[in-house]
């Protein structure tokens, strides 16, 4: 008698690459309050640069996973020609990221929480971290980048519970469109709602 084979199709497999503690936290309560099937990589990461995240990316995605996003705040990166150049050289090959989605935020993921508690869509341009923690500490009292504040207040649970998520992809969305058409190198706008998205959607 022939062997039975299992033909159950293979679960979509995906990746998520993070420079730092706050993508990690975020993406890992994500997975979990939404129940999704990914992985959040490298664990626990020390505020890696883009090279290293690049990198991290393509080993995924050579072992097998479908989609892997590669997530980045870009305030450093655009604040410094050399990091721009080498970064844009390297998101643009084509053939070597097939399988990779660059995920970006400027300046920083930071936005992309904030934009959960606005009650009307702005356009004001934060050039960094420090700039844009200021506000958002109104709303998550005490906010910071550490493991001990990261871990115990579940970030992707908080926002959904406190915030507006339906909003905050709106104006996200808003933020996207606007900036193809700003001349400002620096103007804020995030992708992070795209991920999530399309997460969602597998």
């Amino acid at each position: 008698m022939a062997r039975k084979t299992n033909n159950r199709p293979q679960k979509f497999q995906v990746a998520i690459v993070g420079e730092g503690e706050t993508e990690w936290f975020y993406f890992n309560d994500m997975r979990q309050h939404e129940s999704f099937s990914f992985k959040v990589e490298p664990d626990l990461p020390k505020h890696s640069d883009y090279k290293s995240i690049i990198k991290t990316a393509r080993k995924k995605r050579d072992k097998g996973y479908d989609l892997v996003f590669c997530v980045l705040d870009l305030d450093r990166i655009m604040t410094n020609e050399t990091e721009k150049k080498g970064y844009f050289a390297e998101k643009a090959k084509i053939l070597v990221n097939k399988g990779i989605e660059f995920i970006e935020t400027m300046p920083c993921i930071e936005l992309w929480f904030l934009l959960h508690f606005l009650d009307n869509y702005s356009s004001k341009v934060y050039l960094d971290y420090n700039q844009i923690s200021a506000p958002l500490k109104h709303y998550i009292p005490k906010y910071e980048k550490t493991t001990k504040f990261l871990k115990p207040i579940r970030l992707y649970e908080f926002l959904s519970k406190n915030g507006n998520s339906g909003r905050a992809n709106k104006f996200a969305s808003r933020l996207e469109a606007e900036k193809e058409n700003s001349n400002n190198p620096l103007f804020n706008f995030t992708q992070i709602n795209n991920l999530i998205n399309k997460l969602k959607e597998k």
